[in-house]
C-alpha cells in the first residue's frame, strides 16, 4: 500500500502577518494620493508647458536607468571576461521586468538564464546581482539625504553619523564585499564565489549615485509642472525619490511597491509643497516611471536580439569559469 505523501508544512503566521502589513501599506499608499485634490489637479498639466516637462521628466528617467545599468556592468565585468555592452543591456532589462511581478525571484533567474547564453556562470551573475543590490541601496541612503533637512529642521547633526558610515565604504570599499559575506552566513547562504575589485566597487557607486540624481529629476520636472517651488523640492525630489524606491523594492509582495512607493513619496514630498500636490505627483511619477522602463526596457531588448553573443568555447570544448575552475562548453543560444 503506497504511502500518503507528507503534508505540506502551514505557512508560517509571522509571515502571513508581514504580508497583511505590506498590503494594508500599499492600500494606505493609494489612499494617500488619492485624497485631497489630488486628482483635480492633474487636469492643470494639459498645457504646452507642462507636457514639455513631462517629455524632459521621461528622458531624466531613461538617464537614471542607462546610468544604473553601467553601474550594474561595472561589477559584472569585473569578475570574468567583459560581456560586452549589447549582451549586458539584454541581461540588464530583461532582468528589470521582474519588478513589474510580486516576488524579486525573476529578476534573479532571468540573470541567471541569460547571463549563460553570454559564457557568465550562475555564481558570477549571483555575486552581481548581491553587489550590485548592495551599492543600490548603500547609494540610495546617500542620496535620501537630501529629504533629511526638511524633515529634522535644525536637528541636520544627526546626519554627520549616516555620511560617516557611507565614507568608509567609500574609502574601503572592500567593506560592501565583507558585508555581503556575513549577510550570507546570517541567513545560511552560499558566500559569494568571488570579491569585486576596489575600483569597480568605486566606479559602480558613483555611477549608481548619477543613477539616483538623474531619476529624481524626473520627479522635480513633475513638481515644477505642477508650479512647486524649483530650489526648495529639487533635494526633497531627489531624496523623497530614492527612499520610495527602496521602500518600494522592499515590499516585495507589491508589484513595483505599488502604493508603498507612493505612499512614501507624499510623505517626502508634503514637506516642501501641498499634500494635494504631492499625491498628484506621485501618480505621475509612476505613470512617467512606467513609460520610461518599458520603453527603454523594449527598446533594449529589440535592438540586442539581433547581436546576441556567442558564449565563450566552442562546442565540444570546454572554457574557463571565470571564478575558477573548468567547465563543459555551453550550449549555444536558442535564436
Amino acid at each position: 500500500m503506497p504511502q500518503a505523501a507528507p503534508p505540506r508544512p502551514a505557512r508560517p503566521a509571522r509571515r502571513r502577518l508581514l504580508t497583511a502589513v505590506l498590503l494594508l501599506a500599499g492600500l494606505a499608499g493609494l489612499f494617500a494620493v488619492a485624497r485631497n485634490d489630488a486628482w483635480s489637479l492633474l487636469a492643470t498639466m494639459a498645457d504646452g508647458r507642462s507636457l514639455a516637462l513631462l517629455a524632459v521628466a521621461v528622458l531624466a528617467n531613461v538617464g537614471g536607468l542607462l546610468l544604473g545599468l553601467l553601474s550594474w556592468r561595472a561589477v559584472l565585468d569585473d569578475l570574468g571576461p567583459p560581456v560586452g555592452l549589447f549582451g549586458s543591456a539584454r541581461i540588464f532589462f530583461c532582468g528589470l521586468l521582474g519588478k513589474f511581478l510580486p516576488t524579486p525571484v525573476f529578476g534573479l533567474l532571468a540573470h541567471i538564464q541569460l547571463g549563460a547564453e553570454y559564457g557568465a556562470t550562475a555564481g558570477r551573475m549571483v555575486t552581481t546581482y548581491v553587489v550590485s543590490l548592495g551599492i543600490t541601496l548603500l547609494t540610495a541612503c546617500l542620496a535620501a539625504l537630501g529629504i533629511a533637512p526638511a524633515v529634522l529642521g535644525g536637528n541636520t547633526w544627526w546626519l554627520a553619523l549616516p555620511v560617516l558610515v557611507l565614507l568608509c565604504f567609500v574609502v574601503r570599499p572592500g567593506l560592501i564585499g565583507a558585508s555581503v559575506e556575513y549577510g550570507a552566513r546570517l541567513f545560511r547562504r552560499p558566500p559569494p564565489t568571488a570579491r569585486v575589485s576596489a575600483r569597480a566597487v568605486r566606479v559602480s557607486l558613483v555611477l549608481a549615485l548619477l543613477s539616483w540624481f538623474s531619476a529624481g529629476l524626473h520627479l522635480w520636472l513633475i513638481v515644477l509642472a505642477l508650479d512647486g517651488p524649483a530650489a526648495r523640492s529639487l533635494p526633497a525630489c531627489v531624496g523623497g525619490f530614492a527612499l520610495a524606491t527602496v521602500a518600494g523594492t522592499m515590499t516585495i509582495v507589491l508589484p513595483d511597491g505599488l502604493g508603498a512607493r507612493e505612499m512614501v513619496l507624499v510623505l517626502s514630498l508634503s514637506t516642501v509643497v501641498p499634500v494635494s500636490t504631492a499625491g498628484a505627483a506621485a501618480i505621475v511619477s509612476r505613470l512617467v516611471c512606467t513609460v520610461a522602463e518599458l520603453g527603454t526596457a523594449g527598446v533594449m531588448i529589440l535592438l540586442t536580439r539581433s547581436r546576441r553573443a556567442r558564449p565563450a568555447g566552442a562546442a565540444g570544448s570546454t572554457t574557463t569559469d571565470p571564478l575558477g575552475g573548468k567547465t563543459d562548453a555551453l550550449p549555444q543560444p536558442r535564436r
